[in-house]
């Protein structure tokens, strides 16, 4: 069969088979003529996503025979290369020829895996009337390299795990407005707990509990050696295991390379060059974070270690070393992902106290967040805070504390519950 008649194979497959069940996520993506560039981690639910899109689309009215999906995964179409590409759109137009001239719409899953691809997408979106969709691993297609083979034809987005909201989605609970003074409270706080351990890579939420462990440490050799070691030709992958498991089991501390370096070159041969080489990779695919301090000096933000943060908890809890609950670093990871689902930019602060975020506004303004999941709030978390409000008042809009089930304002702070927090 040629490459011609396959993709015609597919194209039928596709417009004849139902779509899956979908949970909706809350990336919103707007109406352009730009490409769209879906980015993220393996298993975040990219490919769910495209079919959500395509799901609106035909919710819209568009001509399910206008969508065109290919997953380059596929193995019945490899290997290909970029000059193969243009037969997907001859064979459409064979198949469908009363679509010429219509708006075509393109969801092209996995695409990074056909080198080249950018010169085939960018011939498309400037030749055709189409509208163009590419997902790809965050290794694999970085958002930088996206804008740079593009010339600034495209839109980024990143999808991460599943929000809170979203995990309750997966699990058939809607929040009514009030939600928090019905019954329904019980049933989502109980879930929360669920969250903080179990994360929100979306195969996981629906896998029976006694699978997801060994699914999420498969996820992580996964990460390790297709998205890291592959990618950026590593050899040193003890170094590279033992330098993530330290990060990710340390979540919500500071990270200081030369620290690592003392204690990690008993052990084995390394370079501090390339332990820093190895910690942009996981930056690089969102793997970790590292949150840098708050300062106007740029010279007293890079000379400062940074905190950590992993991407998900579930993740975190099948590889680290774990030798409690770690609740409040559970807590504290969570919200630092979801300050980034909002789109900020977080900081953490240190005096005598230290505040766990610092969120600086456009208008400048400044929020200063604290995460103490219990009910007994230790009274350097209000002094942490209270001392950050002297020393840039007036610009601190709001100080919050994120507690366990406690909610109040007392002096200036307020107090409210993880759970609620999250959702609203």
């Amino acid at each position: 069969m040629t490459k011609k008649e396959m993709f015609k194979y597919i194209i039928k497959e596709f417009h004849e088979a139902r779509l899956p069940e979908l949970y909706e996520r809350k990336l919103t993506i707007p109406e352009t003529q730009k490409v769209i560039s879906l980015i993220g981690l393996r298993r975040a639910g990219k490919t769910f996503y495209f079919y959500q899109l395509i799901n609106n689309l035909i919710e819209d009215n568009i001509n399910p025979s206008q969508i065109l999906y290919i997953n380059f995964e596929d193995d019945r179409i490899l290997p290909l290369n970029v000059k193969e590409l243009n037969t997907i759109l001859e064979a459409y137009y064979e198949l469908y020829p009363e679509n010429t001239g219509e708006t075509l719409y393109l969801f092209f899953d996995e695409i990074q895996n056909i080198d080249n691809w950018e010169l085939f997408i960018r011939r498309v979106h400037d030749k055709k009337n189409a509208r163009i969709f590419i997902t790809g691993s965050s290794s694999k297609l970085l958002s930088k390299e996206i804008a740079t083979s593009l010339r600034g034809r495209t839109l980024s987005y990143y999808l991460s795990p599943l929000s809170f909201e979203e995990f309750l989605r997966f699990r058939q609970v809607t929040l009514d407005k009030d939600f928090e003074y019905t019954d329904a409270r019980f049933r989502v706080k109980k879930l929360f707990t669920e969250y903080l351990y179990t994360g929100g890579f979306p195969e996981v939420v629906l896998e029976a509990e006694e699978l997801r462990q060994d699914i999420l440490r498969n996820y992580f050799e996964m990460f390790i050696y297709r998205d890291l070691v592959e990618r950026f030709s590593i050899r040193n992958t003890s170094l590279l295991k033992s330098l993530v498991k330290f990060l990710i089991t340390n979540i919500g501390t500071t990270f200081s390379v030369n620290s690592f370096y003392r204690t990690i070159r008993k052990d084995m041969p390394v370079g501090k060059d390339t332990l820093m080489e190895y910690l942009s990779y996981l930056e690089d695919i969102n793997l970790v974070y590292l949150v840098p301090i708050f300062s106007y000096s740029l010279k007293k933000q890079q000379v400062n270690p940074r905190k950590v943060y992993c991407i998900d908890n579930g993740l975190r809890n099948a590889v680290s070393f774990m030798f409690s609950k770690d609740e409040g670093r559970l807590a504290e990871n969570l919200v630092f992902l979801e300050l980034k689902r909002r789109n900020k930019e977080p900081y953490y602060w240190k005096n005598k106290g230290e505040v766990d975020f610092v969120i600086k506004d456009r208008d400048s303004s400044l929020t200063a967040i604290n995460v103490s999941y219990t009910d007994e709030i230790d009274e350097r978390e209000t002094k942490a805070l209270l001392e950050f409000e002297d020393e840039f008042a007036p610009k601190v809009k709001e100080m919050v504390i994120l507690t366990k089930d406690l909610e109040k304002t007392e002096a200036g702070i307020k107090f409210v519950p993880l759970w609620k927090w999250l959702t609203r």
